[in-house]
């Protein structure tokens, strides 16, 4: 079986973890894996693509630089499943600290205000908008697909020192919820972080952390890798 991975930026520890396992002896020889970035969790909140009817023509002159159109034109060397990294990345939202030093998730105790689920629902379908669509354009063209989760946010970003933790962790959740019910809706699977890399606060264990404080390490990258192994290997 083979499968590509696509996304963010968050494809890099994954791109990373699966150079190294592939050389390993132990990885299955009967699933082959690539991943390629498509660009930036800023990149991709603006109109990056355009629906050729039967194959979709990336047009952001930084995304095309990696991939220039999905699925693949090569059509005897298709993969059977494409992996999208981007989908279940809730940074973007929570990092805004400005924001959430002005409003709340939660019932307001001082002088915040609180944002209803209803808005904060808008504001992830509104920042995925793009995605959804790609997503939906590769559904129509019977293009299988799964999505990754990206890293829970670290205890360490600079984001903390201003904001409250459980703002960020609420959020996080929330956002990822939110998406996983509409890919749910749409028949896409989500491989999620497993419990062990993150705490009962919903934060990353450092372990696991990159220097930029956003991003994982190829440890996390190992896990994912992982993940998705197994979860190809129940496609059968």
């Amino acid at each position: 079986m083979k499968a590509i991975i696509i996304g963010d930026s968050h494809t890099g520890a994954l791109k990373l973890a699966a150079d190294i396992l592939q050389a390993q002896k132990s990885w299955p020889q009967d699933y082959q894996l690539e991943v390629q970035r498509l660009g930036s969790a800023n990149s991709m909140v603006a109109p990056y693509f355009i629906d050729k009817g039967d194959y979709v023509e990336i047009t952001d002159e930084n995304l095309i630089k990696h991939i220039q159109r999905l699925p693949y034109a090569d059509e005897g060397d298709q993969p059977t499943y494409y992996g999208f990294a981007g989908p279940l990345y809730a940074g973007r939202l929570w990092r805004q600290s400005p924001y959430w030093l002005n409003f709340t998730p939660f019932a307001s105790q001082s002088n915040q205000a609180p944002v209803s689920e209803s808005l904060l629902r808008h504001v992830v379908f509104q920042e995925q908008a793009y995605t959804m669509q790609l997503i939906d354009v590769l559904k129509r063209l019977g293009v299988k697909l799964f999505a990754i989760e990206a890293p829970k946010p670290y205890k360490h970003h600079p984001v903390l020192e201003s904001v409250d933790p459980k703002v960020v962790a609420y959020i996080d959740a929330f956002y990822k919820k939110i998406m996983t019910d509409w890919l749910t809706s749409r028949g896409i699977p989500a491989i999620s972080v497993p419990s062990h890399c993150y705490g009962t606060d919903g934060f990353m264990h450092e372990s696991f952390k990159n220097d930029d404080g956003i991003h994982a390490n190829k440890e996390f990258g190992i896990v994912m890798i992982h993940e998705v192994i197994a979860f190809l290997k129940s496609q059968g």
